[in-house]
């Protein structure tokens, strides 16, 4: 869906295949939230041998937090990383669901009141909603990639 946030990038590395899955693989734990027991590692989620599903480890909740998607794939000189960053499928769900509510809401009201402001109300709401879900997606997005291109370098 257009409107969702959504971020591609695809990164050139000079490192075999076999390097980045070992460097993304130790700083990487099943673990959801920080263990007040162990060492700070920036990650949470899986790395597979050419594939990984991960995002950043955090101390509470986070909903805009993106959710890193990627392939390693071996080349000549290296290897090649495709990562898609997108939100969380329980986040995207809840975006759409609000999004159908305040719709089938606002064509209701307008139904029954023949009022315009009844729509106009009900898009600077969605309007509202998509631009913090935008907003956070992209200040927490560049500190994932930050810390991506951190363990990787």
């Amino acid at each position: 869906m257009f409107w969702l946030p959504t971020f591609r990038e695809t990164l050139i590395l000079p490192r075999t295949a076999r390097d980045i899955y070992q460097r993304l693989s130790v700083s990487t734990s099943v673990k959801p939230f920080v263990q007040p027991d162990e060492s700070e590692l920036l990650f949470n989620g899986w790395v597979k041998e050419d594939r990984l599903r991960i995002s950043l480890r955090l101390r509470r909740a986070n909903y805009y937090i993106p959710l890193v998607i990627g392939q390693i794939e071996e080349s000549s000189t290296g290897c090649i990383l495709l990562i898609q960053y997108k939100l969380f499928p329980s986040t995207r769900l809840l975006l759409q669901l609000w999004t159908i509510f305040i719709v089938l809401g606002a064509a209701m009201g307008f139904y029954q009141t023949h009022n315009v402001y009844v729509l106009l109300g009900a898009a600077a709401i969605l309007g509202t909603i998509y631009f913090i879900t935008w907003s956070n997606f992209k200040i927490h997005l560049n500190t994932t990639r930050e810390a991506i291109h951190r363990i990787i370098a």
